[in-house]
């Protein structure tokens, strides 16, 4: 019986990093640097504005209702409806707030549609895959983000034939949104809400403010280096980053199988569990830390060797924070499993707090190594002050998810 468990435990790590592998390979490896190419670095740093906006608002949406219908579960029979109502009226603030943000990027009116309808699909897309994470079908996961990666190939040749980069985005999230309305069940009863619906609402949405500053923190770079120096800055800190946020956009999925699995047993971790959790994050870290050090040169040397003079000062630093910042969102899903949802918003929003001073003193008259370096120390703090609120918490042991 255990054999057969962490045997689909395996498979599921598999089909859900090949997804993640998939996609993001198809964007960072393709996509991005052929708009690099065709738009120049300048250009691409606004539209990298633009969505990094957008990776902070849909997946704190998408993926905080993904999340909290996994656990809630446990308690409350919610229903479709629940959620879809969440997305929607959540989605529509969120579409407002991302118009006035990014205002000033805006140059004709189809342009500010594009972005809200853009937003809204990717809140869908975000949630959407709940549908095998409630059944434990990640083979279907798989093929759940493969059309979604073909999708923006599609769109991709869409931007050739129009010069409008917004088609590779929305093509690829129509196309995913398609496939799991003709063959998932999550959208069915589309607005049918349960008598559960303030539990999903008040449970989702501490965990939605917690993927804001999440999400928020991890795209600071985006909006901090926009207004604090220029279009430039942000397409190099991105470029630098790159692998780093591949990984953690790749461990993200496999967050989820651990979350899953966790909150199907009945029983809670221990201590002695959650110190090896932590212990076995730790290693995967400081492996990938140092796999990324000597694998970020070749890649950028192949895609973005116009860039690569310029980042190297900064690489190792960028490198280290972000692998880092991937380790304390792996222990933060831990932590979850054991602690009430509000324990992580208010955490984050100290990280937040603390990232923000750092940036505004250290990046003082446009350095990016400022920058850098205010990222880094902050993402250190955080790993020390999660992984010893998890130990602390989980002595005590009283309070049920």
């Amino acid at each position: 019986m255990a054999g057969s468990r962490q045997k689909k435990i395996v498979g599921s790590t598999v089909y859900t990093i090949a997804g993640g592998l998939l996609m993001n390979g198809v964007l960072q490896a393709v996509v991005y640097p052929l708009l690099n190419r065709h738009m120049g670095s300048e250009p691409l740093g606004e539209l990298l504005f633009i969505m990094g906006v957008l990776g902070i608002l849909a997946p704190s949406v998408g993926q905080a209702l993904n999340t909290s219908r996994l656990v809630v579960r446990r308690s409350s029979d919610v229903s479709n409806g629940d959620y879809n109502t969440l997305l929607l009226v959540c989605g529509a603030i969120g579409g407002v707030i991302t118009l006035i943000i990014c205002r000033s990027s805006f140059d004709h009116v189809g342009a500010a549609a594009a972005t809200f309808a853009l937003l809204m699909f990717m809140i869908f897309r975000y949630y959407g895959d709940v549908e095998y994470r409630l059944s434990l079908h990640y083979e279907k996961y798989f093929v759940y983000y493969a059309v979604l990666t073909a999708g923006y190939l599609a769109g991709f040749a869409l931007y050739y034939l129009t010069g409008i980069w917004f088609f590779i985005f929305l093509t690829g999230e129509c196309a995913a949104l398609i496939y799991l309305a003709l063959t998932g069940s999550v959208f069915k009863d589309f607005l049918v809400r349960s008598r559960a619906f303030k539990t999903a609402a008040r449970r989702g949405s501490f965990l939605m403010f917690s993927y804001i500053i999440t999400n928020l923190t991890l795209n600071i770079d985006r909006l901090a280096l926009k207004f604090l120096i220029d279009d430039l800055a942000v397409t190099r800190y991105y470029v630098a980053s790159l692998l780093g946020k591949t990984l953690f956009l790749l461990v993200t999925p496999v967050n989820t199988i651990i979350i899953s699995f966790l909150t199907k047993r009945k029983k809670e971790l221990d201590r002695k569990e959650y110190l090896l959790f932590v212990g076995a994050g730790g290693a995967a870290a400081a492996f990938f830390f140092i796999a990324i050090e000597i694998a970020a040169p070749i890649f950028l040397k192949i895609f973005y060797p116009n860039l690569l003079e310029s980042v190297q000062p900064i690489l190792a630093t960028v490198n280290l924070s972000q692998i880092l910042g991937l380790y304390s969102a792996y222990l933060f899903i831990v932590v979850l499993t054991f602690t009430e949802e509000k324990w992580q918003m208010i955490l984050q929003i100290g990280h937040l707090i603390l990232i923000t001073v750092l940036v505004m003193l250290m990046t003082g008259s446009g350095s990016i190594k400022g920058f850098a370096g205010a990222v880094l120390a902050a993402n250190t703090i955080r790993v020390i002050a999660v992984a010893l609120f998890g130990f602390v918490m989980n002595g005590r042991r009283k309070t049920a998810v």
